[in-house]
């Protein structure tokens, strides 16, 4: 195989990748949340907590937290306080 072949395979194999919507391993995709925070926040100041999953769009779960003044914060899913918090609003919703 000719380099020229070589290429063109190498080039067609990523754009096949790519149109697959199949993460590159080193590449954040299109993730909501460059960067996370582990600092606690208040649950009282929580207007909505959005969860979004990993998925052909990014390689890591998220969790962008919407205070009520408007401010968006990406936490850490890992950080204590959030699994709290996720586990006490799965639990209130399955009672309503």
């Amino acid at each position: 195989m000719n380099r020229a072949t070589a290429v063109m395979t190498v080039i067609l194999l990523l754009c096949s990748i790519a149109a697959q919507g199949i993460p590159i391993p080193g590449i954040l995709g299109r993730c909501r949340c460059p960067r996370t925070i582990s600092n606690f926040i208040d649950p009282r100041i929580i207007k909505n907590l959005q969860y979004i999953p990993k998925g052909s769009h990014c390689e890591t779960q998220e969790i962008i937290i919407t205070t009520k003044s408007g401010k968006r914060f990406c936490v850490s899913p890992d950080a204590e306080w959030v699994k709290i918090i996720i586990r006490a609003r799965k639990g209130s919703r399955s009672h309503n």
